[in-house]
């Protein structure tokens, strides 16, 4: 009786320690992400590095906005750069966009890791 029970723990053990290795591994490629299209003509509106330091054990998120002055360019693409590689942030666009001449992007890191990519937004 006893020796089953110890088997037991020890694979409850084992499948406890590779969820939590597999979820704070997070991506080993980087969270890379293209929107739209770029055209030769197109010109860089904006080429901003958005990072934030890590929080213990907690997921960080930040908010990037594009606001343009004076006369605006219309957004025909977006590249995000996960500069970390390894348990980087994830990116997505909650307001504007393609097509549009703002964009906010919210950026949400892996548990107990910082945010550092670089957005490009080009346009015409």
């Amino acid at each position: 009786m006893y020796l089953p029970c110890v088997f037991l723990l020890i694979l409850a053990t084992v499948a406890t320690n590779i969820y939590q290795i597999e979820a704070l591994g997070g991506s080993q490629d980087g969270n890379n992400y293209t929107w739209g299209t770029k055209a030769t003509t197109d010109t860089l509106i904006a080429k901003e590095v958005v990072s934030a330091n890590k929080l213990l054990l907690q997921t960080n998120t930040q908010t990037y906005t594009l606001t343009q002055a004076g006369t605006a360019k219309t957004i025909s693409y977006i590249a995000i750069t996960d500069l970390k590689r390894k348990r980087g942030a994830t990116a997505s666009i909650t307001s504007g966009g393609v097509g549009d001449t703002t964009v906010t992007i919210k950026f949400t890191s892996a548990r107990g890791a910082p945010i550092k990519s670089q957005v490009e937004i080009w346009g015409a």
